[in-house]
């Protein structure tokens, strides 16, 4: 058994100084990534016990601001790792989700436009008022708004709001419609 030689104790003193300098801005650099004060102390974990392997054995420590790059790049891949890792886990709940779901799911629900005859929606837009039933046909047509304003003499926010307002009633009307022909 050799004992450590005085320049191996000035290596790991010197090693343990920059990670106790070092450590409070890993940690933050760390809370950056992660969004999360536990990962966070993980990753910084994770990553000094990397950076111990890294430069315990070596005779002379490099440069400080070499320290700190390596730490950094480290930490950084340290925390893409843990992002796969955490994604391979996610789609494997997933796939074991799926697997336990019934093979024959009920059919898809129609879209509420097919879900509506057009005399149906003839009768809405006939009870609609006379402005709003105006402003919605010009705009079904395919008008902007800008030219049903020029056409009708009013400003395109009036235009956006009759339409709106259009809309709305129009679902009002509709809805119990939808909801007898859903039973």
């Amino acid at each position: 058994m050799t004992l450590p030689s005085d320049a191996d104790e000035a290596v790991a003193q010197r090693l343990h100084e920059l990670l106790a300098r070092q450590r409070r801005w890993l940690l933050a650099q760390a809370r950056v990534l992660c969004r999360n004060p536990t990962d966070a102390e993980d990753l910084t974990q994770e990553t000094i016990l990397r950076f111990l392997a890294a430069f315990s054995q070596v005779s002379q420590l490099p440069d400080e601001h070499v320290c700190a790059s390596w730490l950094v790049t480290t930490l950084t891949n340290c925390f893409y790792d843990q992002l796969r890792r955490q994604r391979t886990r996610e789609r494997s709940a997933e796939e074991l989700a799926q697997q336990a779901l019934p093979v024959d799911p009920d059919p898809p629900v129609r879209p509420l436009h097919e879900r509506v005859t057009d005399e149906q929606f003839s009768s809405a837009v006939q009870a609609l008022s006379p402005v709003a039933r105006t402003t919605f046909e010009l705009h079904a047509r395919g008008r902007k708004y800008k030219e049903i304003a020029q056409e009708l003499g009013i400003q395109e926010g009036t235009v956006a709001k009759r339409l709106h307002d259009a809309r709305s009633r129009l679902r009002k009307l509709l809805e119990p419609l939808i909801q007898v022909g859903d039973n």
